[in-house]
Parts: structure tokens; sequence; C-alpha cells
């Protein structure tokens, strides 16, 4: 434009001035839209979120709502009562750990296969462990 035409320029509606226009190659936004922030996945928080959520489950033919974590806990307790050692053992050490320290003092218990009472005890094991139980008024 000359100098004649921009002096002729009527500044209005949808016609801006000159100087304040948008220049060529440079933005109208230069700092832009911030970024996203990814999501901090913490894999505690998740599993807590999942083993808080409730289904429905059948129990004693009546429809339950329960949080999956209880459920869990169910089925390792009939796991143990079955006669899974490990199981046993793992809900042992849960039970020692979680519940309250008189608890723990009171209950001083450990699960052993045939194999190891035999290994530890003779040939005469079963009488030995019997012994131990009535000392221990168990």
């Amino acid at each position: 434009m000359s100098n004649n035409e921009e002096k002729d320029y009527e500044v209005g509606y949808r016609k801006p001035p000159v100087e304040t226009r948008f220049q060529k190659g440079r933005s109208g936004n230069p700092s832009g839209r911030p970024k996203k922030l990814p999501e901090l996945v913490h894999p505690g928080v998740i599993l807590q979120s999942i083993d808080n959520e409730e289904i429905a489950v059948m129990d004693k033919g009546r429809r339950r709502r329960m949080p999956k974590a209880e459920i869990q806990f169910r089925q390792l307790f009939a796991k143990a009562i079955k006669g899974d050692l490990a199981t046993a053992r793992l809900l042992m050490d849960m039970a020692t750990k979680y519940f309250a320290p008189e608890e723990r003092e009171a209950h001083e218990t450990e699960i052993v296969g045939v194999t190891e009472a035999a290994r530890r005890f003779g040939r005469n094991w079963p009488e030995r462990i019997r012994q131990l139980n009535a000392g221990s008024g168990d």
C-alpha cells in the first residue's frame, strides 16, 4: 500500500488498523495453549481402587455386594482350610503382622507339613507335637 492508500483506509468493523494486524510469520498467540500435563500413575492408588470395588456375589444362596479384597481373603481362607499349606502360612504371616500386638504374643503358631515334622521330631513326631500343643494350651 502506498502512503496515499493508507490514509484513505477506513478503520472499522472487520477492518483493523494496519499497525495492529497480525504480522506475517508471527503467531497471534505466541505462548499458545499450555501443554496438557500427563497424569501421574501411582500403582498403589490403582491397586487400592481396584481392591475397593464392590461386586455382587452369591453367598449362601443370597446375593451380596462385597469389596474385591474381602472376596480374595475369603478365597484364601477356604483354600487354607482345604489343606494348602502355602496359603495357610501366608495367612498366618499376615495375621501376625496385622493383628493387635497383644494378640501376636498370645499365639506363636507355626504350620509345618508332615515331612517337615518328621524331619524335626523324628519317627514319633505326632506324639511330640501333641506334647508341644498341650504345653502351650492350644
